[in-house]
């Protein structure tokens, strides 16, 4: 159980940051972990690490966690390789490798025909929404297997502010993923200990940390309706200001209260 004077103990050292990370990156994942307890005594936890910048520093910030926590936990990392032309090349593969070695904590590459699969439908929308099922379905195989009773993800402030506009405007419905879900059918929980950190943070710590970060090939990326939203996203936070600071109290308000702490 993750009691309350465990979370404070945790976000007062978590606070306490290197001077590599932006204060205001680790003041608001700790908020989250806090907030929904995301972590636990005796965690396993695998790292979605797809090489994209926000699992990267996701994992980076979970590896100083480790040191400073109150809690026991332990750390594993996965990559989905979708296969074919999207897939990683030797020296993406070698990075990771090196990136994950640094951490100290153990990584592996899982090789799939993702790729394959979703060339066969040809629409963009169900092409995405496959891959990422597949992928899904490919990442809680591998926690299963190393036995992980968590799995996270890098899904930011701004992904969920995109997911809940996306739902809202496309499916008419008022909904979001969560800090926190369990999966009962594969008895895991997944989390998001970004889910309250603004992207900009993720740029900074990335360029700070001199983070690598491996190129998307995906043959719809920035031709979809997440990438046109994230286009309004940006708009609508030049023009109102505190945009993001007033969505993450209004997200705050949509995801379950039972799971916070």
């Amino acid at each position: 159980m993750y009691y309350k004077s465990q979370a404070a103990m945790l976000l007062k050292r978590w606070i306490d940051l290197p001077k590599a990370f932006h204060r205001t990156l680790y003041h608001l994942s700790g908020r989250a972990i806090a907030d929904f307890g995301l972590i636990e005594e005796g965690d396993v936890i695998l790292i979605g690490a797809s090489g994209g910048k926000d699992s990267m520093v996701m994992a980076a910030l979970l590896a100083e966690l480790r040191k400073r926590a109150p809690v026991r936990l332990a750390l594993h990392a996965t990559t989905i390789d979708n296969g074919g032309e999207s897939g990683l090349d030797d020296g993406e593969s070698k990075a990771l490798g090196s990136f994950f070695a640094r951490l100290e904590i153990p990584h592996s590459i899982v090789r799939t025909d993702i790729a394959k699969i979703v060339k066969r439908h040809p629409t963009t929308d169900t092409a995405c929404s496959l891959c990422a099922n597949l992928r899904r379905g490919a990442l809680h195989k591998t926690a299963q297997e190393v036995g992980a009773n968590k799995v996270a993800l890098g899904h930011h402030l701004d992904d969920a502010i995109e997911t809940l506009f996306l739902n809202m405007f496309y499916q008419g419905s008022l909904r979001c993923f969560e800090p926190r879900t369990y999966l009962s059918r594969r008895q895991l929980t997944v989390i998001r200990p970004l889910a309250y950190v603004p992207e900009e943070e993720i740029v900074k710590a990335r360029d700070r940390l001199d983070i690598p970060v491996m190129k998307t090939r995906c043959p719809y990326s920035g031709h979809t309706h997440r990438h046109a939203m994230k286009d309004r996203v940006s708009s609508l936070a030049r023009d109102i200001p505190g945009f993001r600071n007033q969505m993450r109290g209004a997200l705050g308000d949509l995801w379950s209260p039972q799971q916070k702490v």
